[in-house]
């Protein structure tokens, strides 16, 4: 009997594993294999630098360098219907056979009227598993960079079926009985919080004082997660890192997405709980699920 064993290792931190499931992987075909997301983050980072730096070239050169649609980038129901539901999508293969994938939908918006959301992507079964580059425009000269390699017959291929219908963002009405359930919901999730911080944390009382991060917190979060809860409800979690007066602080907003009003076919996030906290450990809590934004993307 041989004492050689199998063993893999991660691509970034080089540390050694004996299992191969100990490992994650971004490509269905990829040769990396990595131990932990920030691993995965820092080996791509090169790749994100340089094509966003490419995308911020080509903007300033054609006068679209602060168009400002862009803040729709990673609002999680517009980003939902790119990931899940795109309209196009196009693969580029390089000389050394590696795959990048680009994701186009066209979205007709209330308050934002018509333009295109597009990212650049690693996908794994048929589904983004890393983004490279995101993006938005209402100008077609810009959504047509996104247009690269060969587009794929049936965009249909790559939709999840765990999402079904039209995620687009609309205004809604809630019901007295929805409305209920979100007030339950609130109660627990605030019982939650209280149960998982630390006393030495920001105190509850003081929590008003930090509102004002609210909105800079949902506009530009510097991640989003998406998970769902023990009820089956899907929950998106924002996370902000902010400086107050030298003390550097995290701002969560936890929302609840729901699928129905009074009308059909129709989708609302509603804030659940907002918070400030120093907790790293808090933090680490709260940063769960599939991340949608943020970390995987500058």
């Amino acid at each position: 009997m041989s004492f050689f064993k199998e063993a893999y290792f991660c691509s970034e931190c080089k540390k050694v594993f004996e299992k191969l499931e100990d490992l994650l992987y971004v490509e269905n075909d990829g040769q990396n294999g990595f131990c932990s997301e920030p691993c995965i983050e820092k080996f791509y980072e090169p790749l994100v630098n340089h094509y966003e730096a490419l995308e911020k070239t080509w903007r300033a050169g054609h006068s679209l360098l602060d168009e400002e649609i862009q803040e729709v980038v990673g609002h999680p129901v517009f980003m939902d219907q790119l990931l899940r539901r795109p309209d196009e999508v196009y693969c580029h293969v390089n000389e050394g056979g590696e795959s990048l994938y680009s994701f186009i939908v066209s979205i007709e918006d209330d308050n934002y009227g018509q333009f295109w959301l597009m990212c650049l992507c690693l996908i794994y079964d048929n589904q983004p598993s890393f983004i490279i580059s995101a993006s938005a425009t209402q100008e077609e000269r810009m959504m047509a960079n996104y247009r690269w390699g060969e587009k794929q017959k049936d965009a249909r291929e790559f939709h999840s079926t765990s999402e079904s219908g039209d995620s687009r963002k609309q205004q809604i009405e809630i019901d007295e009985q929805t409305m209920t359930e979100v007030e339950r919901k609130k109660s627990a999730y605030l019982a939650s919080l209280i149960e998982d911080r630390s006393p030495a944390d920001i105190p509850i009382e003081s929590f008003g004082l930090y509102e004002s991060y609210f909105e800079p917190t949902m506009m530009g979060p510097d991640e989003i997660y998406s998970s769902v809860d023990d009820e089956g409800d899907t929950i998106y979690t924002y996370i902000k890192a902010h400086d107050r007066e030298g003390v550097s602080f995290y701002y969560f907003i936890v929302c609840l997405r729901l699928q129905k009003g009074f009308q059909e076919n129709t989708d609302a996030l509603v804030p659940i709980l907002s918070f400030p906290s120093v907790d790293g450990d808090l933090y680490r809590t709260y940063r769960k699920g599939e991340l949608i934004s943020g970390a995987l993307k500058n």
